[in-house]
């Protein structure tokens, strides 16, 4: 039973290739694959993919501003990426944590349910703002 749980799954949240492509093709599927289509559309600027211009998420723009604007910032822009494009889940809610300021690190929490399974899930999405590292130079 488990297993056709598991199929029923991937055949809603899809099946790729497990990235970074390292030499061997590597399949993910399911949740893996969920996780990392929204690890790339975070870390995805606005521009960068061919053919679809406005996908992504601001954040990586915010690299540069103030921690804290950066960590409030950062927050909306994750949350309008994935209301916008990420359709498998409904998000929750967003919230940052300042890990250190000296370091520029900044823990993103994403609360969301899967829409396929109803299951909550919580990613965290690390960055690394390079403000206060500048700032304190």
């Amino acid at each position: 039973m488990a297993q056709s749980g598991t199929l029923g799954q991937n055949q809603f949240l899809g099946s790729d290739l497990l990235l970074p492509i390292t030499g061997n093709f590597q399949p993910v599927a399911g949740l893996n694959l969920l996780i990392q289509d929204i690890e790339q559309l975070l870390l995805t600027v606005p521009g960068e993919r061919v053919g679809r211009p406005d996908y992504g998420c601001l954040l990586r723009t915010q690299i540069w501003e103030n921690i804290d604007d950066t960590a409030r910032q950062g927050t909306l822009d994750i949350q309008t990426a994935i209301n916008t494009y990420e359709p498998r889940v409904t998000l929750l809610d967003v919230n940052s944590t300042i890990v250190s300021r000296d370091d520029g690190i900044i823990f993103f929490t994403i609360r969301f349910i899967v829409n396929a399974t109803n299951q909550p899930l919580n990613f965290v999405l690390p960055f690394r703002s390079s403000a206060e590292l500048v700032s304190a130079a």
